[in-house]
């Protein structure tokens, strides 16, 4: 056998590549067809060369291995995907917290409504708004509060007594500290899940029509 030249190594890489562009363009059946055909068709004068014809067949046996390998690989992803969607779908009807400030409100229930200070509190005020951002009611805390999370629990009622009707408000809070200055605060959102919509950056459709990231929920309850 002759030994192989640097010019018969630059056929095989050209091959090798022509081969890849094949199986990759005709699938692995079609070319095969092919290769047969062509060992057929052959002259028998001037046959494909021994070490040729082994790197073709090399060069197509670790394109199917790949081509397997990728298939086995979006099968185990697309499964994985079916399985987060099915987790996502099982919020439906449940609350998610998240930094905002909107609560949901249902016929009988009485709501929590979440904040952080940065700072110790004297007087704390959290005012539940309604249409036009008008405060229906106001809870109130003198007691002091130190920084960090705190909740206090809305009955569902205005200022006037009267139960509020189902939907979701905002609030806010207003502290202040011992020289009555003001303290820094965020609140928590607590939605209902009305939807999924799959496909989106933002999937979770909360009752008030804001989307969440599932990386934006910090509990479900």
């Amino acid at each position: 056998m002759d030994s192989i030249t640097p010019t018969q190594s630059g056929s095989n890489a050209t091959a090798n590549a022509n081969v890849q562009a094949a199986v990759s363009t005709l699938g692995s059946d079609v070319f095969l067809r092919l290769l047969v055909t062509q060992l057929q068709s052959q002259d028998p004068t001037n046959p494909v060369k021994n070490e040729d014809f082994v790197a073709q067949l090399a060069q197509f046996t670790t394109l199917e291995q790949t081509t397997s390998t990728n298939k086995l690989l979006e099968q185990l992803i697309g499964q994985d995907t079916q399985r987060t969607q099915l987790d996502l779908v099982n919020l439906i009807g449940r609350t998610v917290v998240s930094q905002g400030d909107t609560v949901s409100v249902g016929k009988d229930d009485q709501p929590i409504l979440a904040y952080a200070l940065s700072g110790a509190a004297n007087r704390v005020n959290i005012e539940v708004l309604g249409p036009n951002n008008s405060v229906i009611r106001t809870l109130s805390s003198t007691a002091p509060e130190t920084p960090g999370t705190h909740q206090v629990q809305w009955d569902g009622l205005n200022e006037s007594g009267d139960r509020v009707p189902e939907g979701v408000y905002q609030f806010r809070v207003k502290a202040e500290d011992a020289s009555q200055q003001v303290v820094p605060n965020f609140t928590f959102a607590r939605e209902r899940v009305m939807n999924i919509a799959f496909g989106t950056e933002s999937p979770v459709v909360v009752q008030s029509g804001k989307t969440l990231n599932t990386q934006d929920i910090i509990l479900i309850q």
